[in-house]
């Protein structure tokens, strides 16, 4: 005898039992609702229904997300070069560029073995020196400014105008 029917209620069941009950009162009023049913049978189809409808939720808060990240199919790709692959590179770029400069402050500089330094910022970023310069100095604490450079690469401007090529690597 099959029991694919319990499949549904037993992971509503399981899921319910995950939930610590410090966690309780923050549960959607259906779910509280389904929880408050005396019959077995209604309270495990109410809890069935309650998850069906969690997926459904999920599947259309972020469909057009996973559309825009789904890989192209070779149907798709099929003659996607020249000028439409330009222009989709070139959108991108610019969205990346709507920004025409970054302002932080360093909280923290590291040197790497090479002599680059590496510098974390305020808003969580870290960036490093592309090539070692002496003549760049910072110190924790000072805002620096970060701007577009040329063929995709960044310049980090100290307090003292003085600048360094520099990647963000995290």
């Amino acid at each position: 005898m099959s029991h694919d029917w319990m499949r549904p209620s037993l992971l509503a069941a399981i899921l319910w039992a995950a939930i610590p009950q410090a966690q309780a009162h923050d549960l959607p009023a259906a779910l509280a609702a389904c929880r408050a049913e005396i019959d077995d049978a209604r309270r495990l189809a109410c809890y069935d229904s309650e998850v069906a409808n969690a997926g459904e939720h999920a599947v259309t808060t972020s469909g057009a997300a996973t559309q825009a990240a789904a890989p192209q199919t070779p149907e798709e790709k099929f003659g996607y070069r020249g000028a439409l692959a330009r222009e989709e590179q070139d959108s991108k770029k610019q969205e990346s560029r709507d920004l025409p400069e970054l302002s932080a402050m360093v909280t923290e500089i590291s040197k790497r073995g090479d002599g680059t330094l590496v510098m974390t910022l305020d808003n969580g970023q870290v960036w490093a020196q592309i090539r070692p310069d002496a003549f760049f100095r910072l110190k924790a604490g000072e805002r620096v400014k970060i701007e577009p450079a040329a063929l995709g690469s960044f310049l980090m401007i100290g307090p003292s105008k003085r600048t360094a090529r520099v990647t963000r690597i995290k």
